[in-house]
């Protein structure tokens, strides 16, 4: 009687530790948007002080939803039979999770982008604002400082477990393709990482990113070196959560109808995180996949390669410019050096995504493999090291 009145505390005890992270999650929502709720007219700026108290419920939010998906996954029941169906192991989990709140703050962020442009773009194209544009400028700066660190977390998760799959593996004349067994487990395809790159020797591992690297003999890789080792990626969030979000919506202030344009690119976003947790379930080989990868594919392009020229071109007719070309010209060298800086990290990760999609559809032949190879052992799926 007492053994069973234990393990049933037990069993409640995780879940009501997922459920206070939600709880926090949308509490810390809520507040943000009930602090807006008494700015009476659309032009209204946001002040310093509601800024940094919107900047910091954005950092309860996306940590305590991060904390909610993980728990969930690793300590519900239902999370662990999903964990088992897949056979996910520890950085399986952290990258979906990664991914499910990615895919979150950006339709937050193309909705405001989509407010903001229906407001203010019918006024000035030029000179518009939005109490909005400021305010989630404030919140989701939080957001993009957050990920660089979960980014990190994902990838010494995937060291870790690799290092292991490589001992257990030892021996039995098996190989490792970042963090998994190569070969098809189950009639799942495993290797690589989600955008395609392979590693090229047992010892590397490759982020969702493209870049592969080597890992390190003991294992250890700290956050200076995983930032240097991931250069796109940090100058973009880095560039995107301070100058991007705060420098261009709350000292600049107007021109909003522009950064709208900016804010809805996050549209493409949630197909490129589903591409990776179908990736990550060694799903590449479904029909869910190859779709969401076309359309991903489609809302990339149009959404963040199509749109700044679109832009630019609206711009130069808002001024009455010649030409494109000379309203280009007429910008500021700070305003096209910022351009570039969001504009040519977009170009690289296309060229990425049709590098993988041309796998997908141009698959090249294999040698049959020597043996049947296992899977990610039971103890990693159970989240043990």
């Amino acid at each position: 009687m007492y053994h069973a009145e234990r393990k049933d505390l037990t069993s409640k005890a995780p879940r009501r530790g997922c459920y206070f992270s939600l709880a926090f999650s949308i509490g810390s929502m809520g507040l943000a948007c009930g602090s807006l709720w008494q700015i009476p007219n659309s032009s209204d700026r946001i002040s310093l002080q509601r800024g940094l108290v919107l900047t910091s419920l954005g950092f309860i939010y996306f940590v305590s939803l991060t904390d909610f998906c993980n728990k969930y996954l690793l300590e519900t029941s239902h999370g662990q039979r999903f964990r088992r169906k897949y056979r996910l192991m520890m950085s399986d989990v952290l990258e979906i999770t990664n991914k499910i709140v990615s895919a979150i703050q950006a339709s937050f962020s193309f909705l405001v982008g989509l407010i903001v442009c229906k407001s203010t773009c019918t006024k000035s194209f030029v000179y518009a604002s939005h109490f909005l544009m400021e305010a989630y400028g404030w919140f989701g700066t939080a957001y993009f400082m957050y990920d660089i660190w979960s980014m990190y977390k994902v990838h010494t998760q995937k060291i870790a477990d690799k290092l292991h799959l490589l001992r257990i593996t030892k021996g039995q004349g098996t190989s490792v393709s970042n963090g998994h067994a190569n070969g098809k487990a189950n009639g799942k395809s495993s290797g690589g990482n989600n955008n395609g790159s392979t590693p090229g020797t047992p010892n590397e591992i490759c982020d969702y990113d493209g870049a592969c690297v080597q890992i390190p003999k003991d294992g250890k890789w700290d956050f200076l070196k995983y930032v240097f080792t991931h250069p796109v990626m940090m100058i973009h969030h880095v560039f995107i959560g301070t100058f991007g979000l705060l420098v261009v919506t709350y000292i600049r202030g107007g021109g909003h109808c522009i950064y709208s344009y900016m804010f809805m690119m996050e549209f493409s976003t949630p197909f490129v995180s589903l591409r990776s947790i179908l990736s990550t379930m060694r799903l590449k080989d479904s029909r869910i996949y190859i779709a969401n990868g076309l359309l991903m594919l489609a809302t990339f392009f149009v959404c963040r390669v199509c749109m700044w020229p679109y832009v630019m071109w609206r711009y130069s007719l808002a001024i009455e410019a010649a030409s494109m070309w000379a309203a280009m010209c007429g910008l500021p060298r700070g305003c096209l050096v910022s351009i570039a800086i969001l504009f040519l990290p977009q170009l690289y990760w296309f060229y990425l995504m049709v590098l993988g999609a041309l796998k997908v559809f141009l698959p090249q032949k294999r040698r049959p493999p020597n043996a049947v190879l296992p899977s990610a052992p039971t103890a990693l799926i159970n989240g043990k090291n």
